[in-house]
């Protein structure tokens, strides 16, 4: 495995594991995005994965077509969707693809960082209709106990000290500093902006544990002796089950007329 791949295109090789172990989003999200974006029922979602939030926004009534740009992704994501009517799959990086017509929404879950920074936001406002809604959202999440947290940074010395960032919880913090708020804030594009956090928790078996670090693009890039060495490693301290605490944080905007 070679350091030169694209991290955002790592993904397909753990298609399935990504699938079974990555978190969905909290409905509530689902619920402030269609409320922010009004009555249009057409939904660009750019990177789909396998649909996470694909099918909680297909669900909800709206006609979306879901670009994906991994093979081993999308073949998932049709097989999620089953007889979707409402769902058209791409596969195609986003810089790649040409709306035929503008849509009402675009959406895109824990992938916005994968876009080609040159080109995201001149993509997303001529894709979007005059008063269409942007959102972007990303889980981010920590060992809930301090303890814990302690323990499992010390087994990561040996091996990949930077693979574990210990972020303060954004809970309580502008997020509208943070990226893409910086970013949104200067486009003359988009206005109307917000952002918002959800809180809450998930607790994982150990195995489930690592093989949730398994599908992170910064795992994935590292030589596979010191992955499955620093996974080996992890298995022999970790409890028999942890709790994660997650922060989904949304960030909204719309297209200018």
């Amino acid at each position: 495995m070679s350091a030169a791949r694209p991290q955002g295109l790592v993904f397909g090789e753990v298609a399935e594991e990504f699938d079974r172990i990555r978190p969905g989003y909290p409905s509530a999200l689902v619920d402030d995005v269609l409320a922010y974006a009004g009555p249009g029922t057409r939904a660009l979602e750019v990177g789909a994965g396998t649909g996470k939030a694909t099918t909680a926004f297909a669900v909800r009534g709206l006609d979306i077509t879901a670009v994906e740009p991994d093979p081993a992704m999308a073949a998932l994501l049709e097989q999620r969707l089953g007889e979707r009517s409402a769902v058209r799959i791409v596969a195609a990086l986003f810089e790649g693809y040409t709306p035929d017509a503008p849509f009402d929404l675009l959406y895109c879950a824990q992938a916005w960082q994968w876009t080609d920074s040159s080109q995201r936001w001149a993509r997303a406002a001529a894709a979007l209709a005059p008063g269409g809604a942007l959102a972007l959202f990303w889980n981010f999440d920590r060992i809930a106990d301090d303890d814990l947290r302690a323990l499992v940074r010390q087994v990561h010395e040996p091996y990949a000290p930077h693979a574990m960032l210990d972020e303060e919880p954004a809970d309580g913090t502008d997020l509208s500093q943070y990226w893409p708020g910086p970013d949104l804030a200067a486009l003359p594009e988009f206005g109307d902006l917000a952002e918002k956090i959800y809180l809450w928790e998930r607790t994982l078996s150990a195995d489930d544990y690592v093989s949730y670090l398994s599908t992170q693009p910064t795992y994935r890039m590292l030589p596979e002796d010191t992955r499955e060495a620093l996974f080996a490693a992890l298995l022999q301290r970790l409890p028999e089950k942890l709790t994660l605490s997650v922060e989904t944080l949304l960030y909204l905007g719309r297209r200018a007329a």
